[in-house]
């Protein structure tokens, strides 16, 4: 960590004239082992493109693999995809070998191969938003964050269907409105319905096996050490049609996969940095012990609840954040935080709010202090009024949209740091230094992704 302290030697109208003179920058493509340590950058099954688009201060990684290109929108994300890689093998060969074989083939001959289809598609609808996690710091956030609610809904719903091979509406409130016509076409299966839309003892049935289909893809993810909320839809699909194949041919999953050898051995004896605690709870359970946690800590039910329900949280970042907030114990500030929480597209935006609180709890001194927002970020004010600004950004460039946020009133203080998770360039170490800030690059917090030790940025951009 570099760690730099102002010295408060300009006067304030010196310090506006530089700001109205200052300059920006486009971001970068910097090349990946400026970005990344050396055990990122290739395996023996996969291999980083080396030129990395830096949008919305989040490096976009490439990953080529045997099973297919994927994408890691942060540094964080590439570290993830990589850990998840020895579990998509031990998925592939278990879906070669063994029961789940047998009941895969058994499936395939009695319903057609086009029902082993899980999942076949990304959602694809969520467009138009800022990359990265740029829009907490532009002037329209509120015109982004409406716009962004309604596409996590929308999200949160396609998610809720994923691993049913049946095409599902949206949900159970609105399965009539999708009623088949009373002379229905030689192609319109009743099938292709979801299970919650049929009538008669077809109903209990596929509800059962729904139920059985969750359990045994938790007993597996738990298994691998994977985190079965993962947004992979490479491993998403594996987990969903060997759940799928379990249920189908009456048997164990977890045992199934257990018998694997070679590389499942291996990911099966080291769980990694998987939250334990998670794996342990059903969803129902985690939802219970959550809500019950952030009453403790909130006074505004109303946004405990939507925060259990929207934005861009998966359970498993969603008790990664409850359990950061309580180990911090704020004096004020807890509902901001859910009703931006609430707010948040997509599993960068939620990270970025959990790791920000990380990179609070790492620094001495800060439990019982304010929590607040400035814009759409979260700054910490601790006992000693020291502000703290956290930013668990892979690379900061500086742009307009920065230099108005750094230049809001509610971020003047005589005593003020900003956490850096990865790098910044060179113009805005001077910007945010002209401005009074102390600077820590590649801040520590628990869980930060492994960031290139020497990146050389002055020199080596593309």
């Amino acid at each position: 960590m570099r760690f730099r302290i102002p010295v408060f030697a300009c006067t304030l109208a010196f310090a506006c004239s530089a700001h109205a003179s200052e300059s920006y920058e486009p971001e970068p493509m910097l090349k990946a082992p400026q970005l990344v340590q050396a055990p990122l950058l290739s395996g023996p099954d996969f291999r980083i493109v080396p030129e990395v688009a830096v949008r919305g201060y989040m490096a976009n990684f490439l990953i080529d693999t045997k099973f297919g290109p994927m994408r890691a929108d942060s540094v964080e994300m590439l570290s993830i995809r990589i850990s998840e890689l020895p579990a998509m093998e031990a998925l592939d060969q278990a879906s070669r070998t063994g029961a789940f074989a047998t009941a895969l083939a058994a499936r395939a001959k009695k319903t057609g191969s086009a029902i082993l289809n899980v999942v076949a598609h990304p959602i694809d609808t969520i467009t138009g938003l800022p990359e990265g996690v740029a829009r907490y710091f532009g002037a329209q956030w509120d015109k982004w964050s409406s716009r962004a609610q309604s596409l996590s809904d929308r999200s949160q719903r396609e998610f809720e269907n994923r691993g049913d091979p049946y095409r599902a509406p949206p949900g159970p409130m609105t399965a009539l409105r999708d009623a088949p016509p009373e002379n229905p076409l030689p192609h319109e299966d009743t099938k292709n319905r979801a299970w919650y839309a049929r009538t008669g003892n077809e109903v209990a049935r596929e509800g059962k096996r729904y139920l059985q289909f969750n359990s045994q893809r938790r007993a597996m993810a738990e298994l691998l050490g994977v985190d079965p909320n993962s947004s992979n839809t490479i491993l998403n699909e594996e987990l969903d049609t060997l759940a799928w194949a379990a249920v189908w041919g009456n048997f164990s999953a977890g045992t199934a996969l257990g018998t694997v050898g070679g590389t499942a051995a291996s990911v099966m004896s080291d769980t990694g940095k998987l939250n334990q605690y998670v794996l342990s709870k059903t969803p129902e359970q985690l939802r219970e012990i959550n809500e019950k946690s952030l009453l403790a800590l909130c006074s505004d039910d109303t946004a405990v609840r939507s925060f259990l329900r929207r934005g861009g949280f998966t359970d498993t970042l969603r008790t990664a954040l409850i359990q950061t907030l309580e180990t911090l114990a704020p004096k004020s500030g807890c509902n901001g935080l859910l009703e931006l929480a609430a707010k948040t597209h997509g599993e960068v935006e939620a990270r970025y709010l959990v790791n920000a609180l990380k990179l609070i709890a790492q620094q001495p001194g800060v439990h019982g202090g304010e929590l607040s927002t400035a814009g759409a970020a979260i700054v910490w004010r601790t006992p000693a009024s020291k502000l703290i600004l956290p930013l668990p950004v892979d690379y900061l460039t500086w742009n307009t949209d920065l230099a108005a946020f750094f230049n809001r009133p509610s971020l003047r203080a005589a005593n003020k740091l900003v956490l850096i998770g990865g790098e910044a360039s060179m113009l805005a170490q001077r910007a945010l230094t002209q401005r009074g800030w102390g600077i820590a690059l590649r801040a520590p917090y628990e869980g930060a992704p492994a960031y290139a030790i020497n990146g050389e940025f002055g020199t080596g951009a593309l």
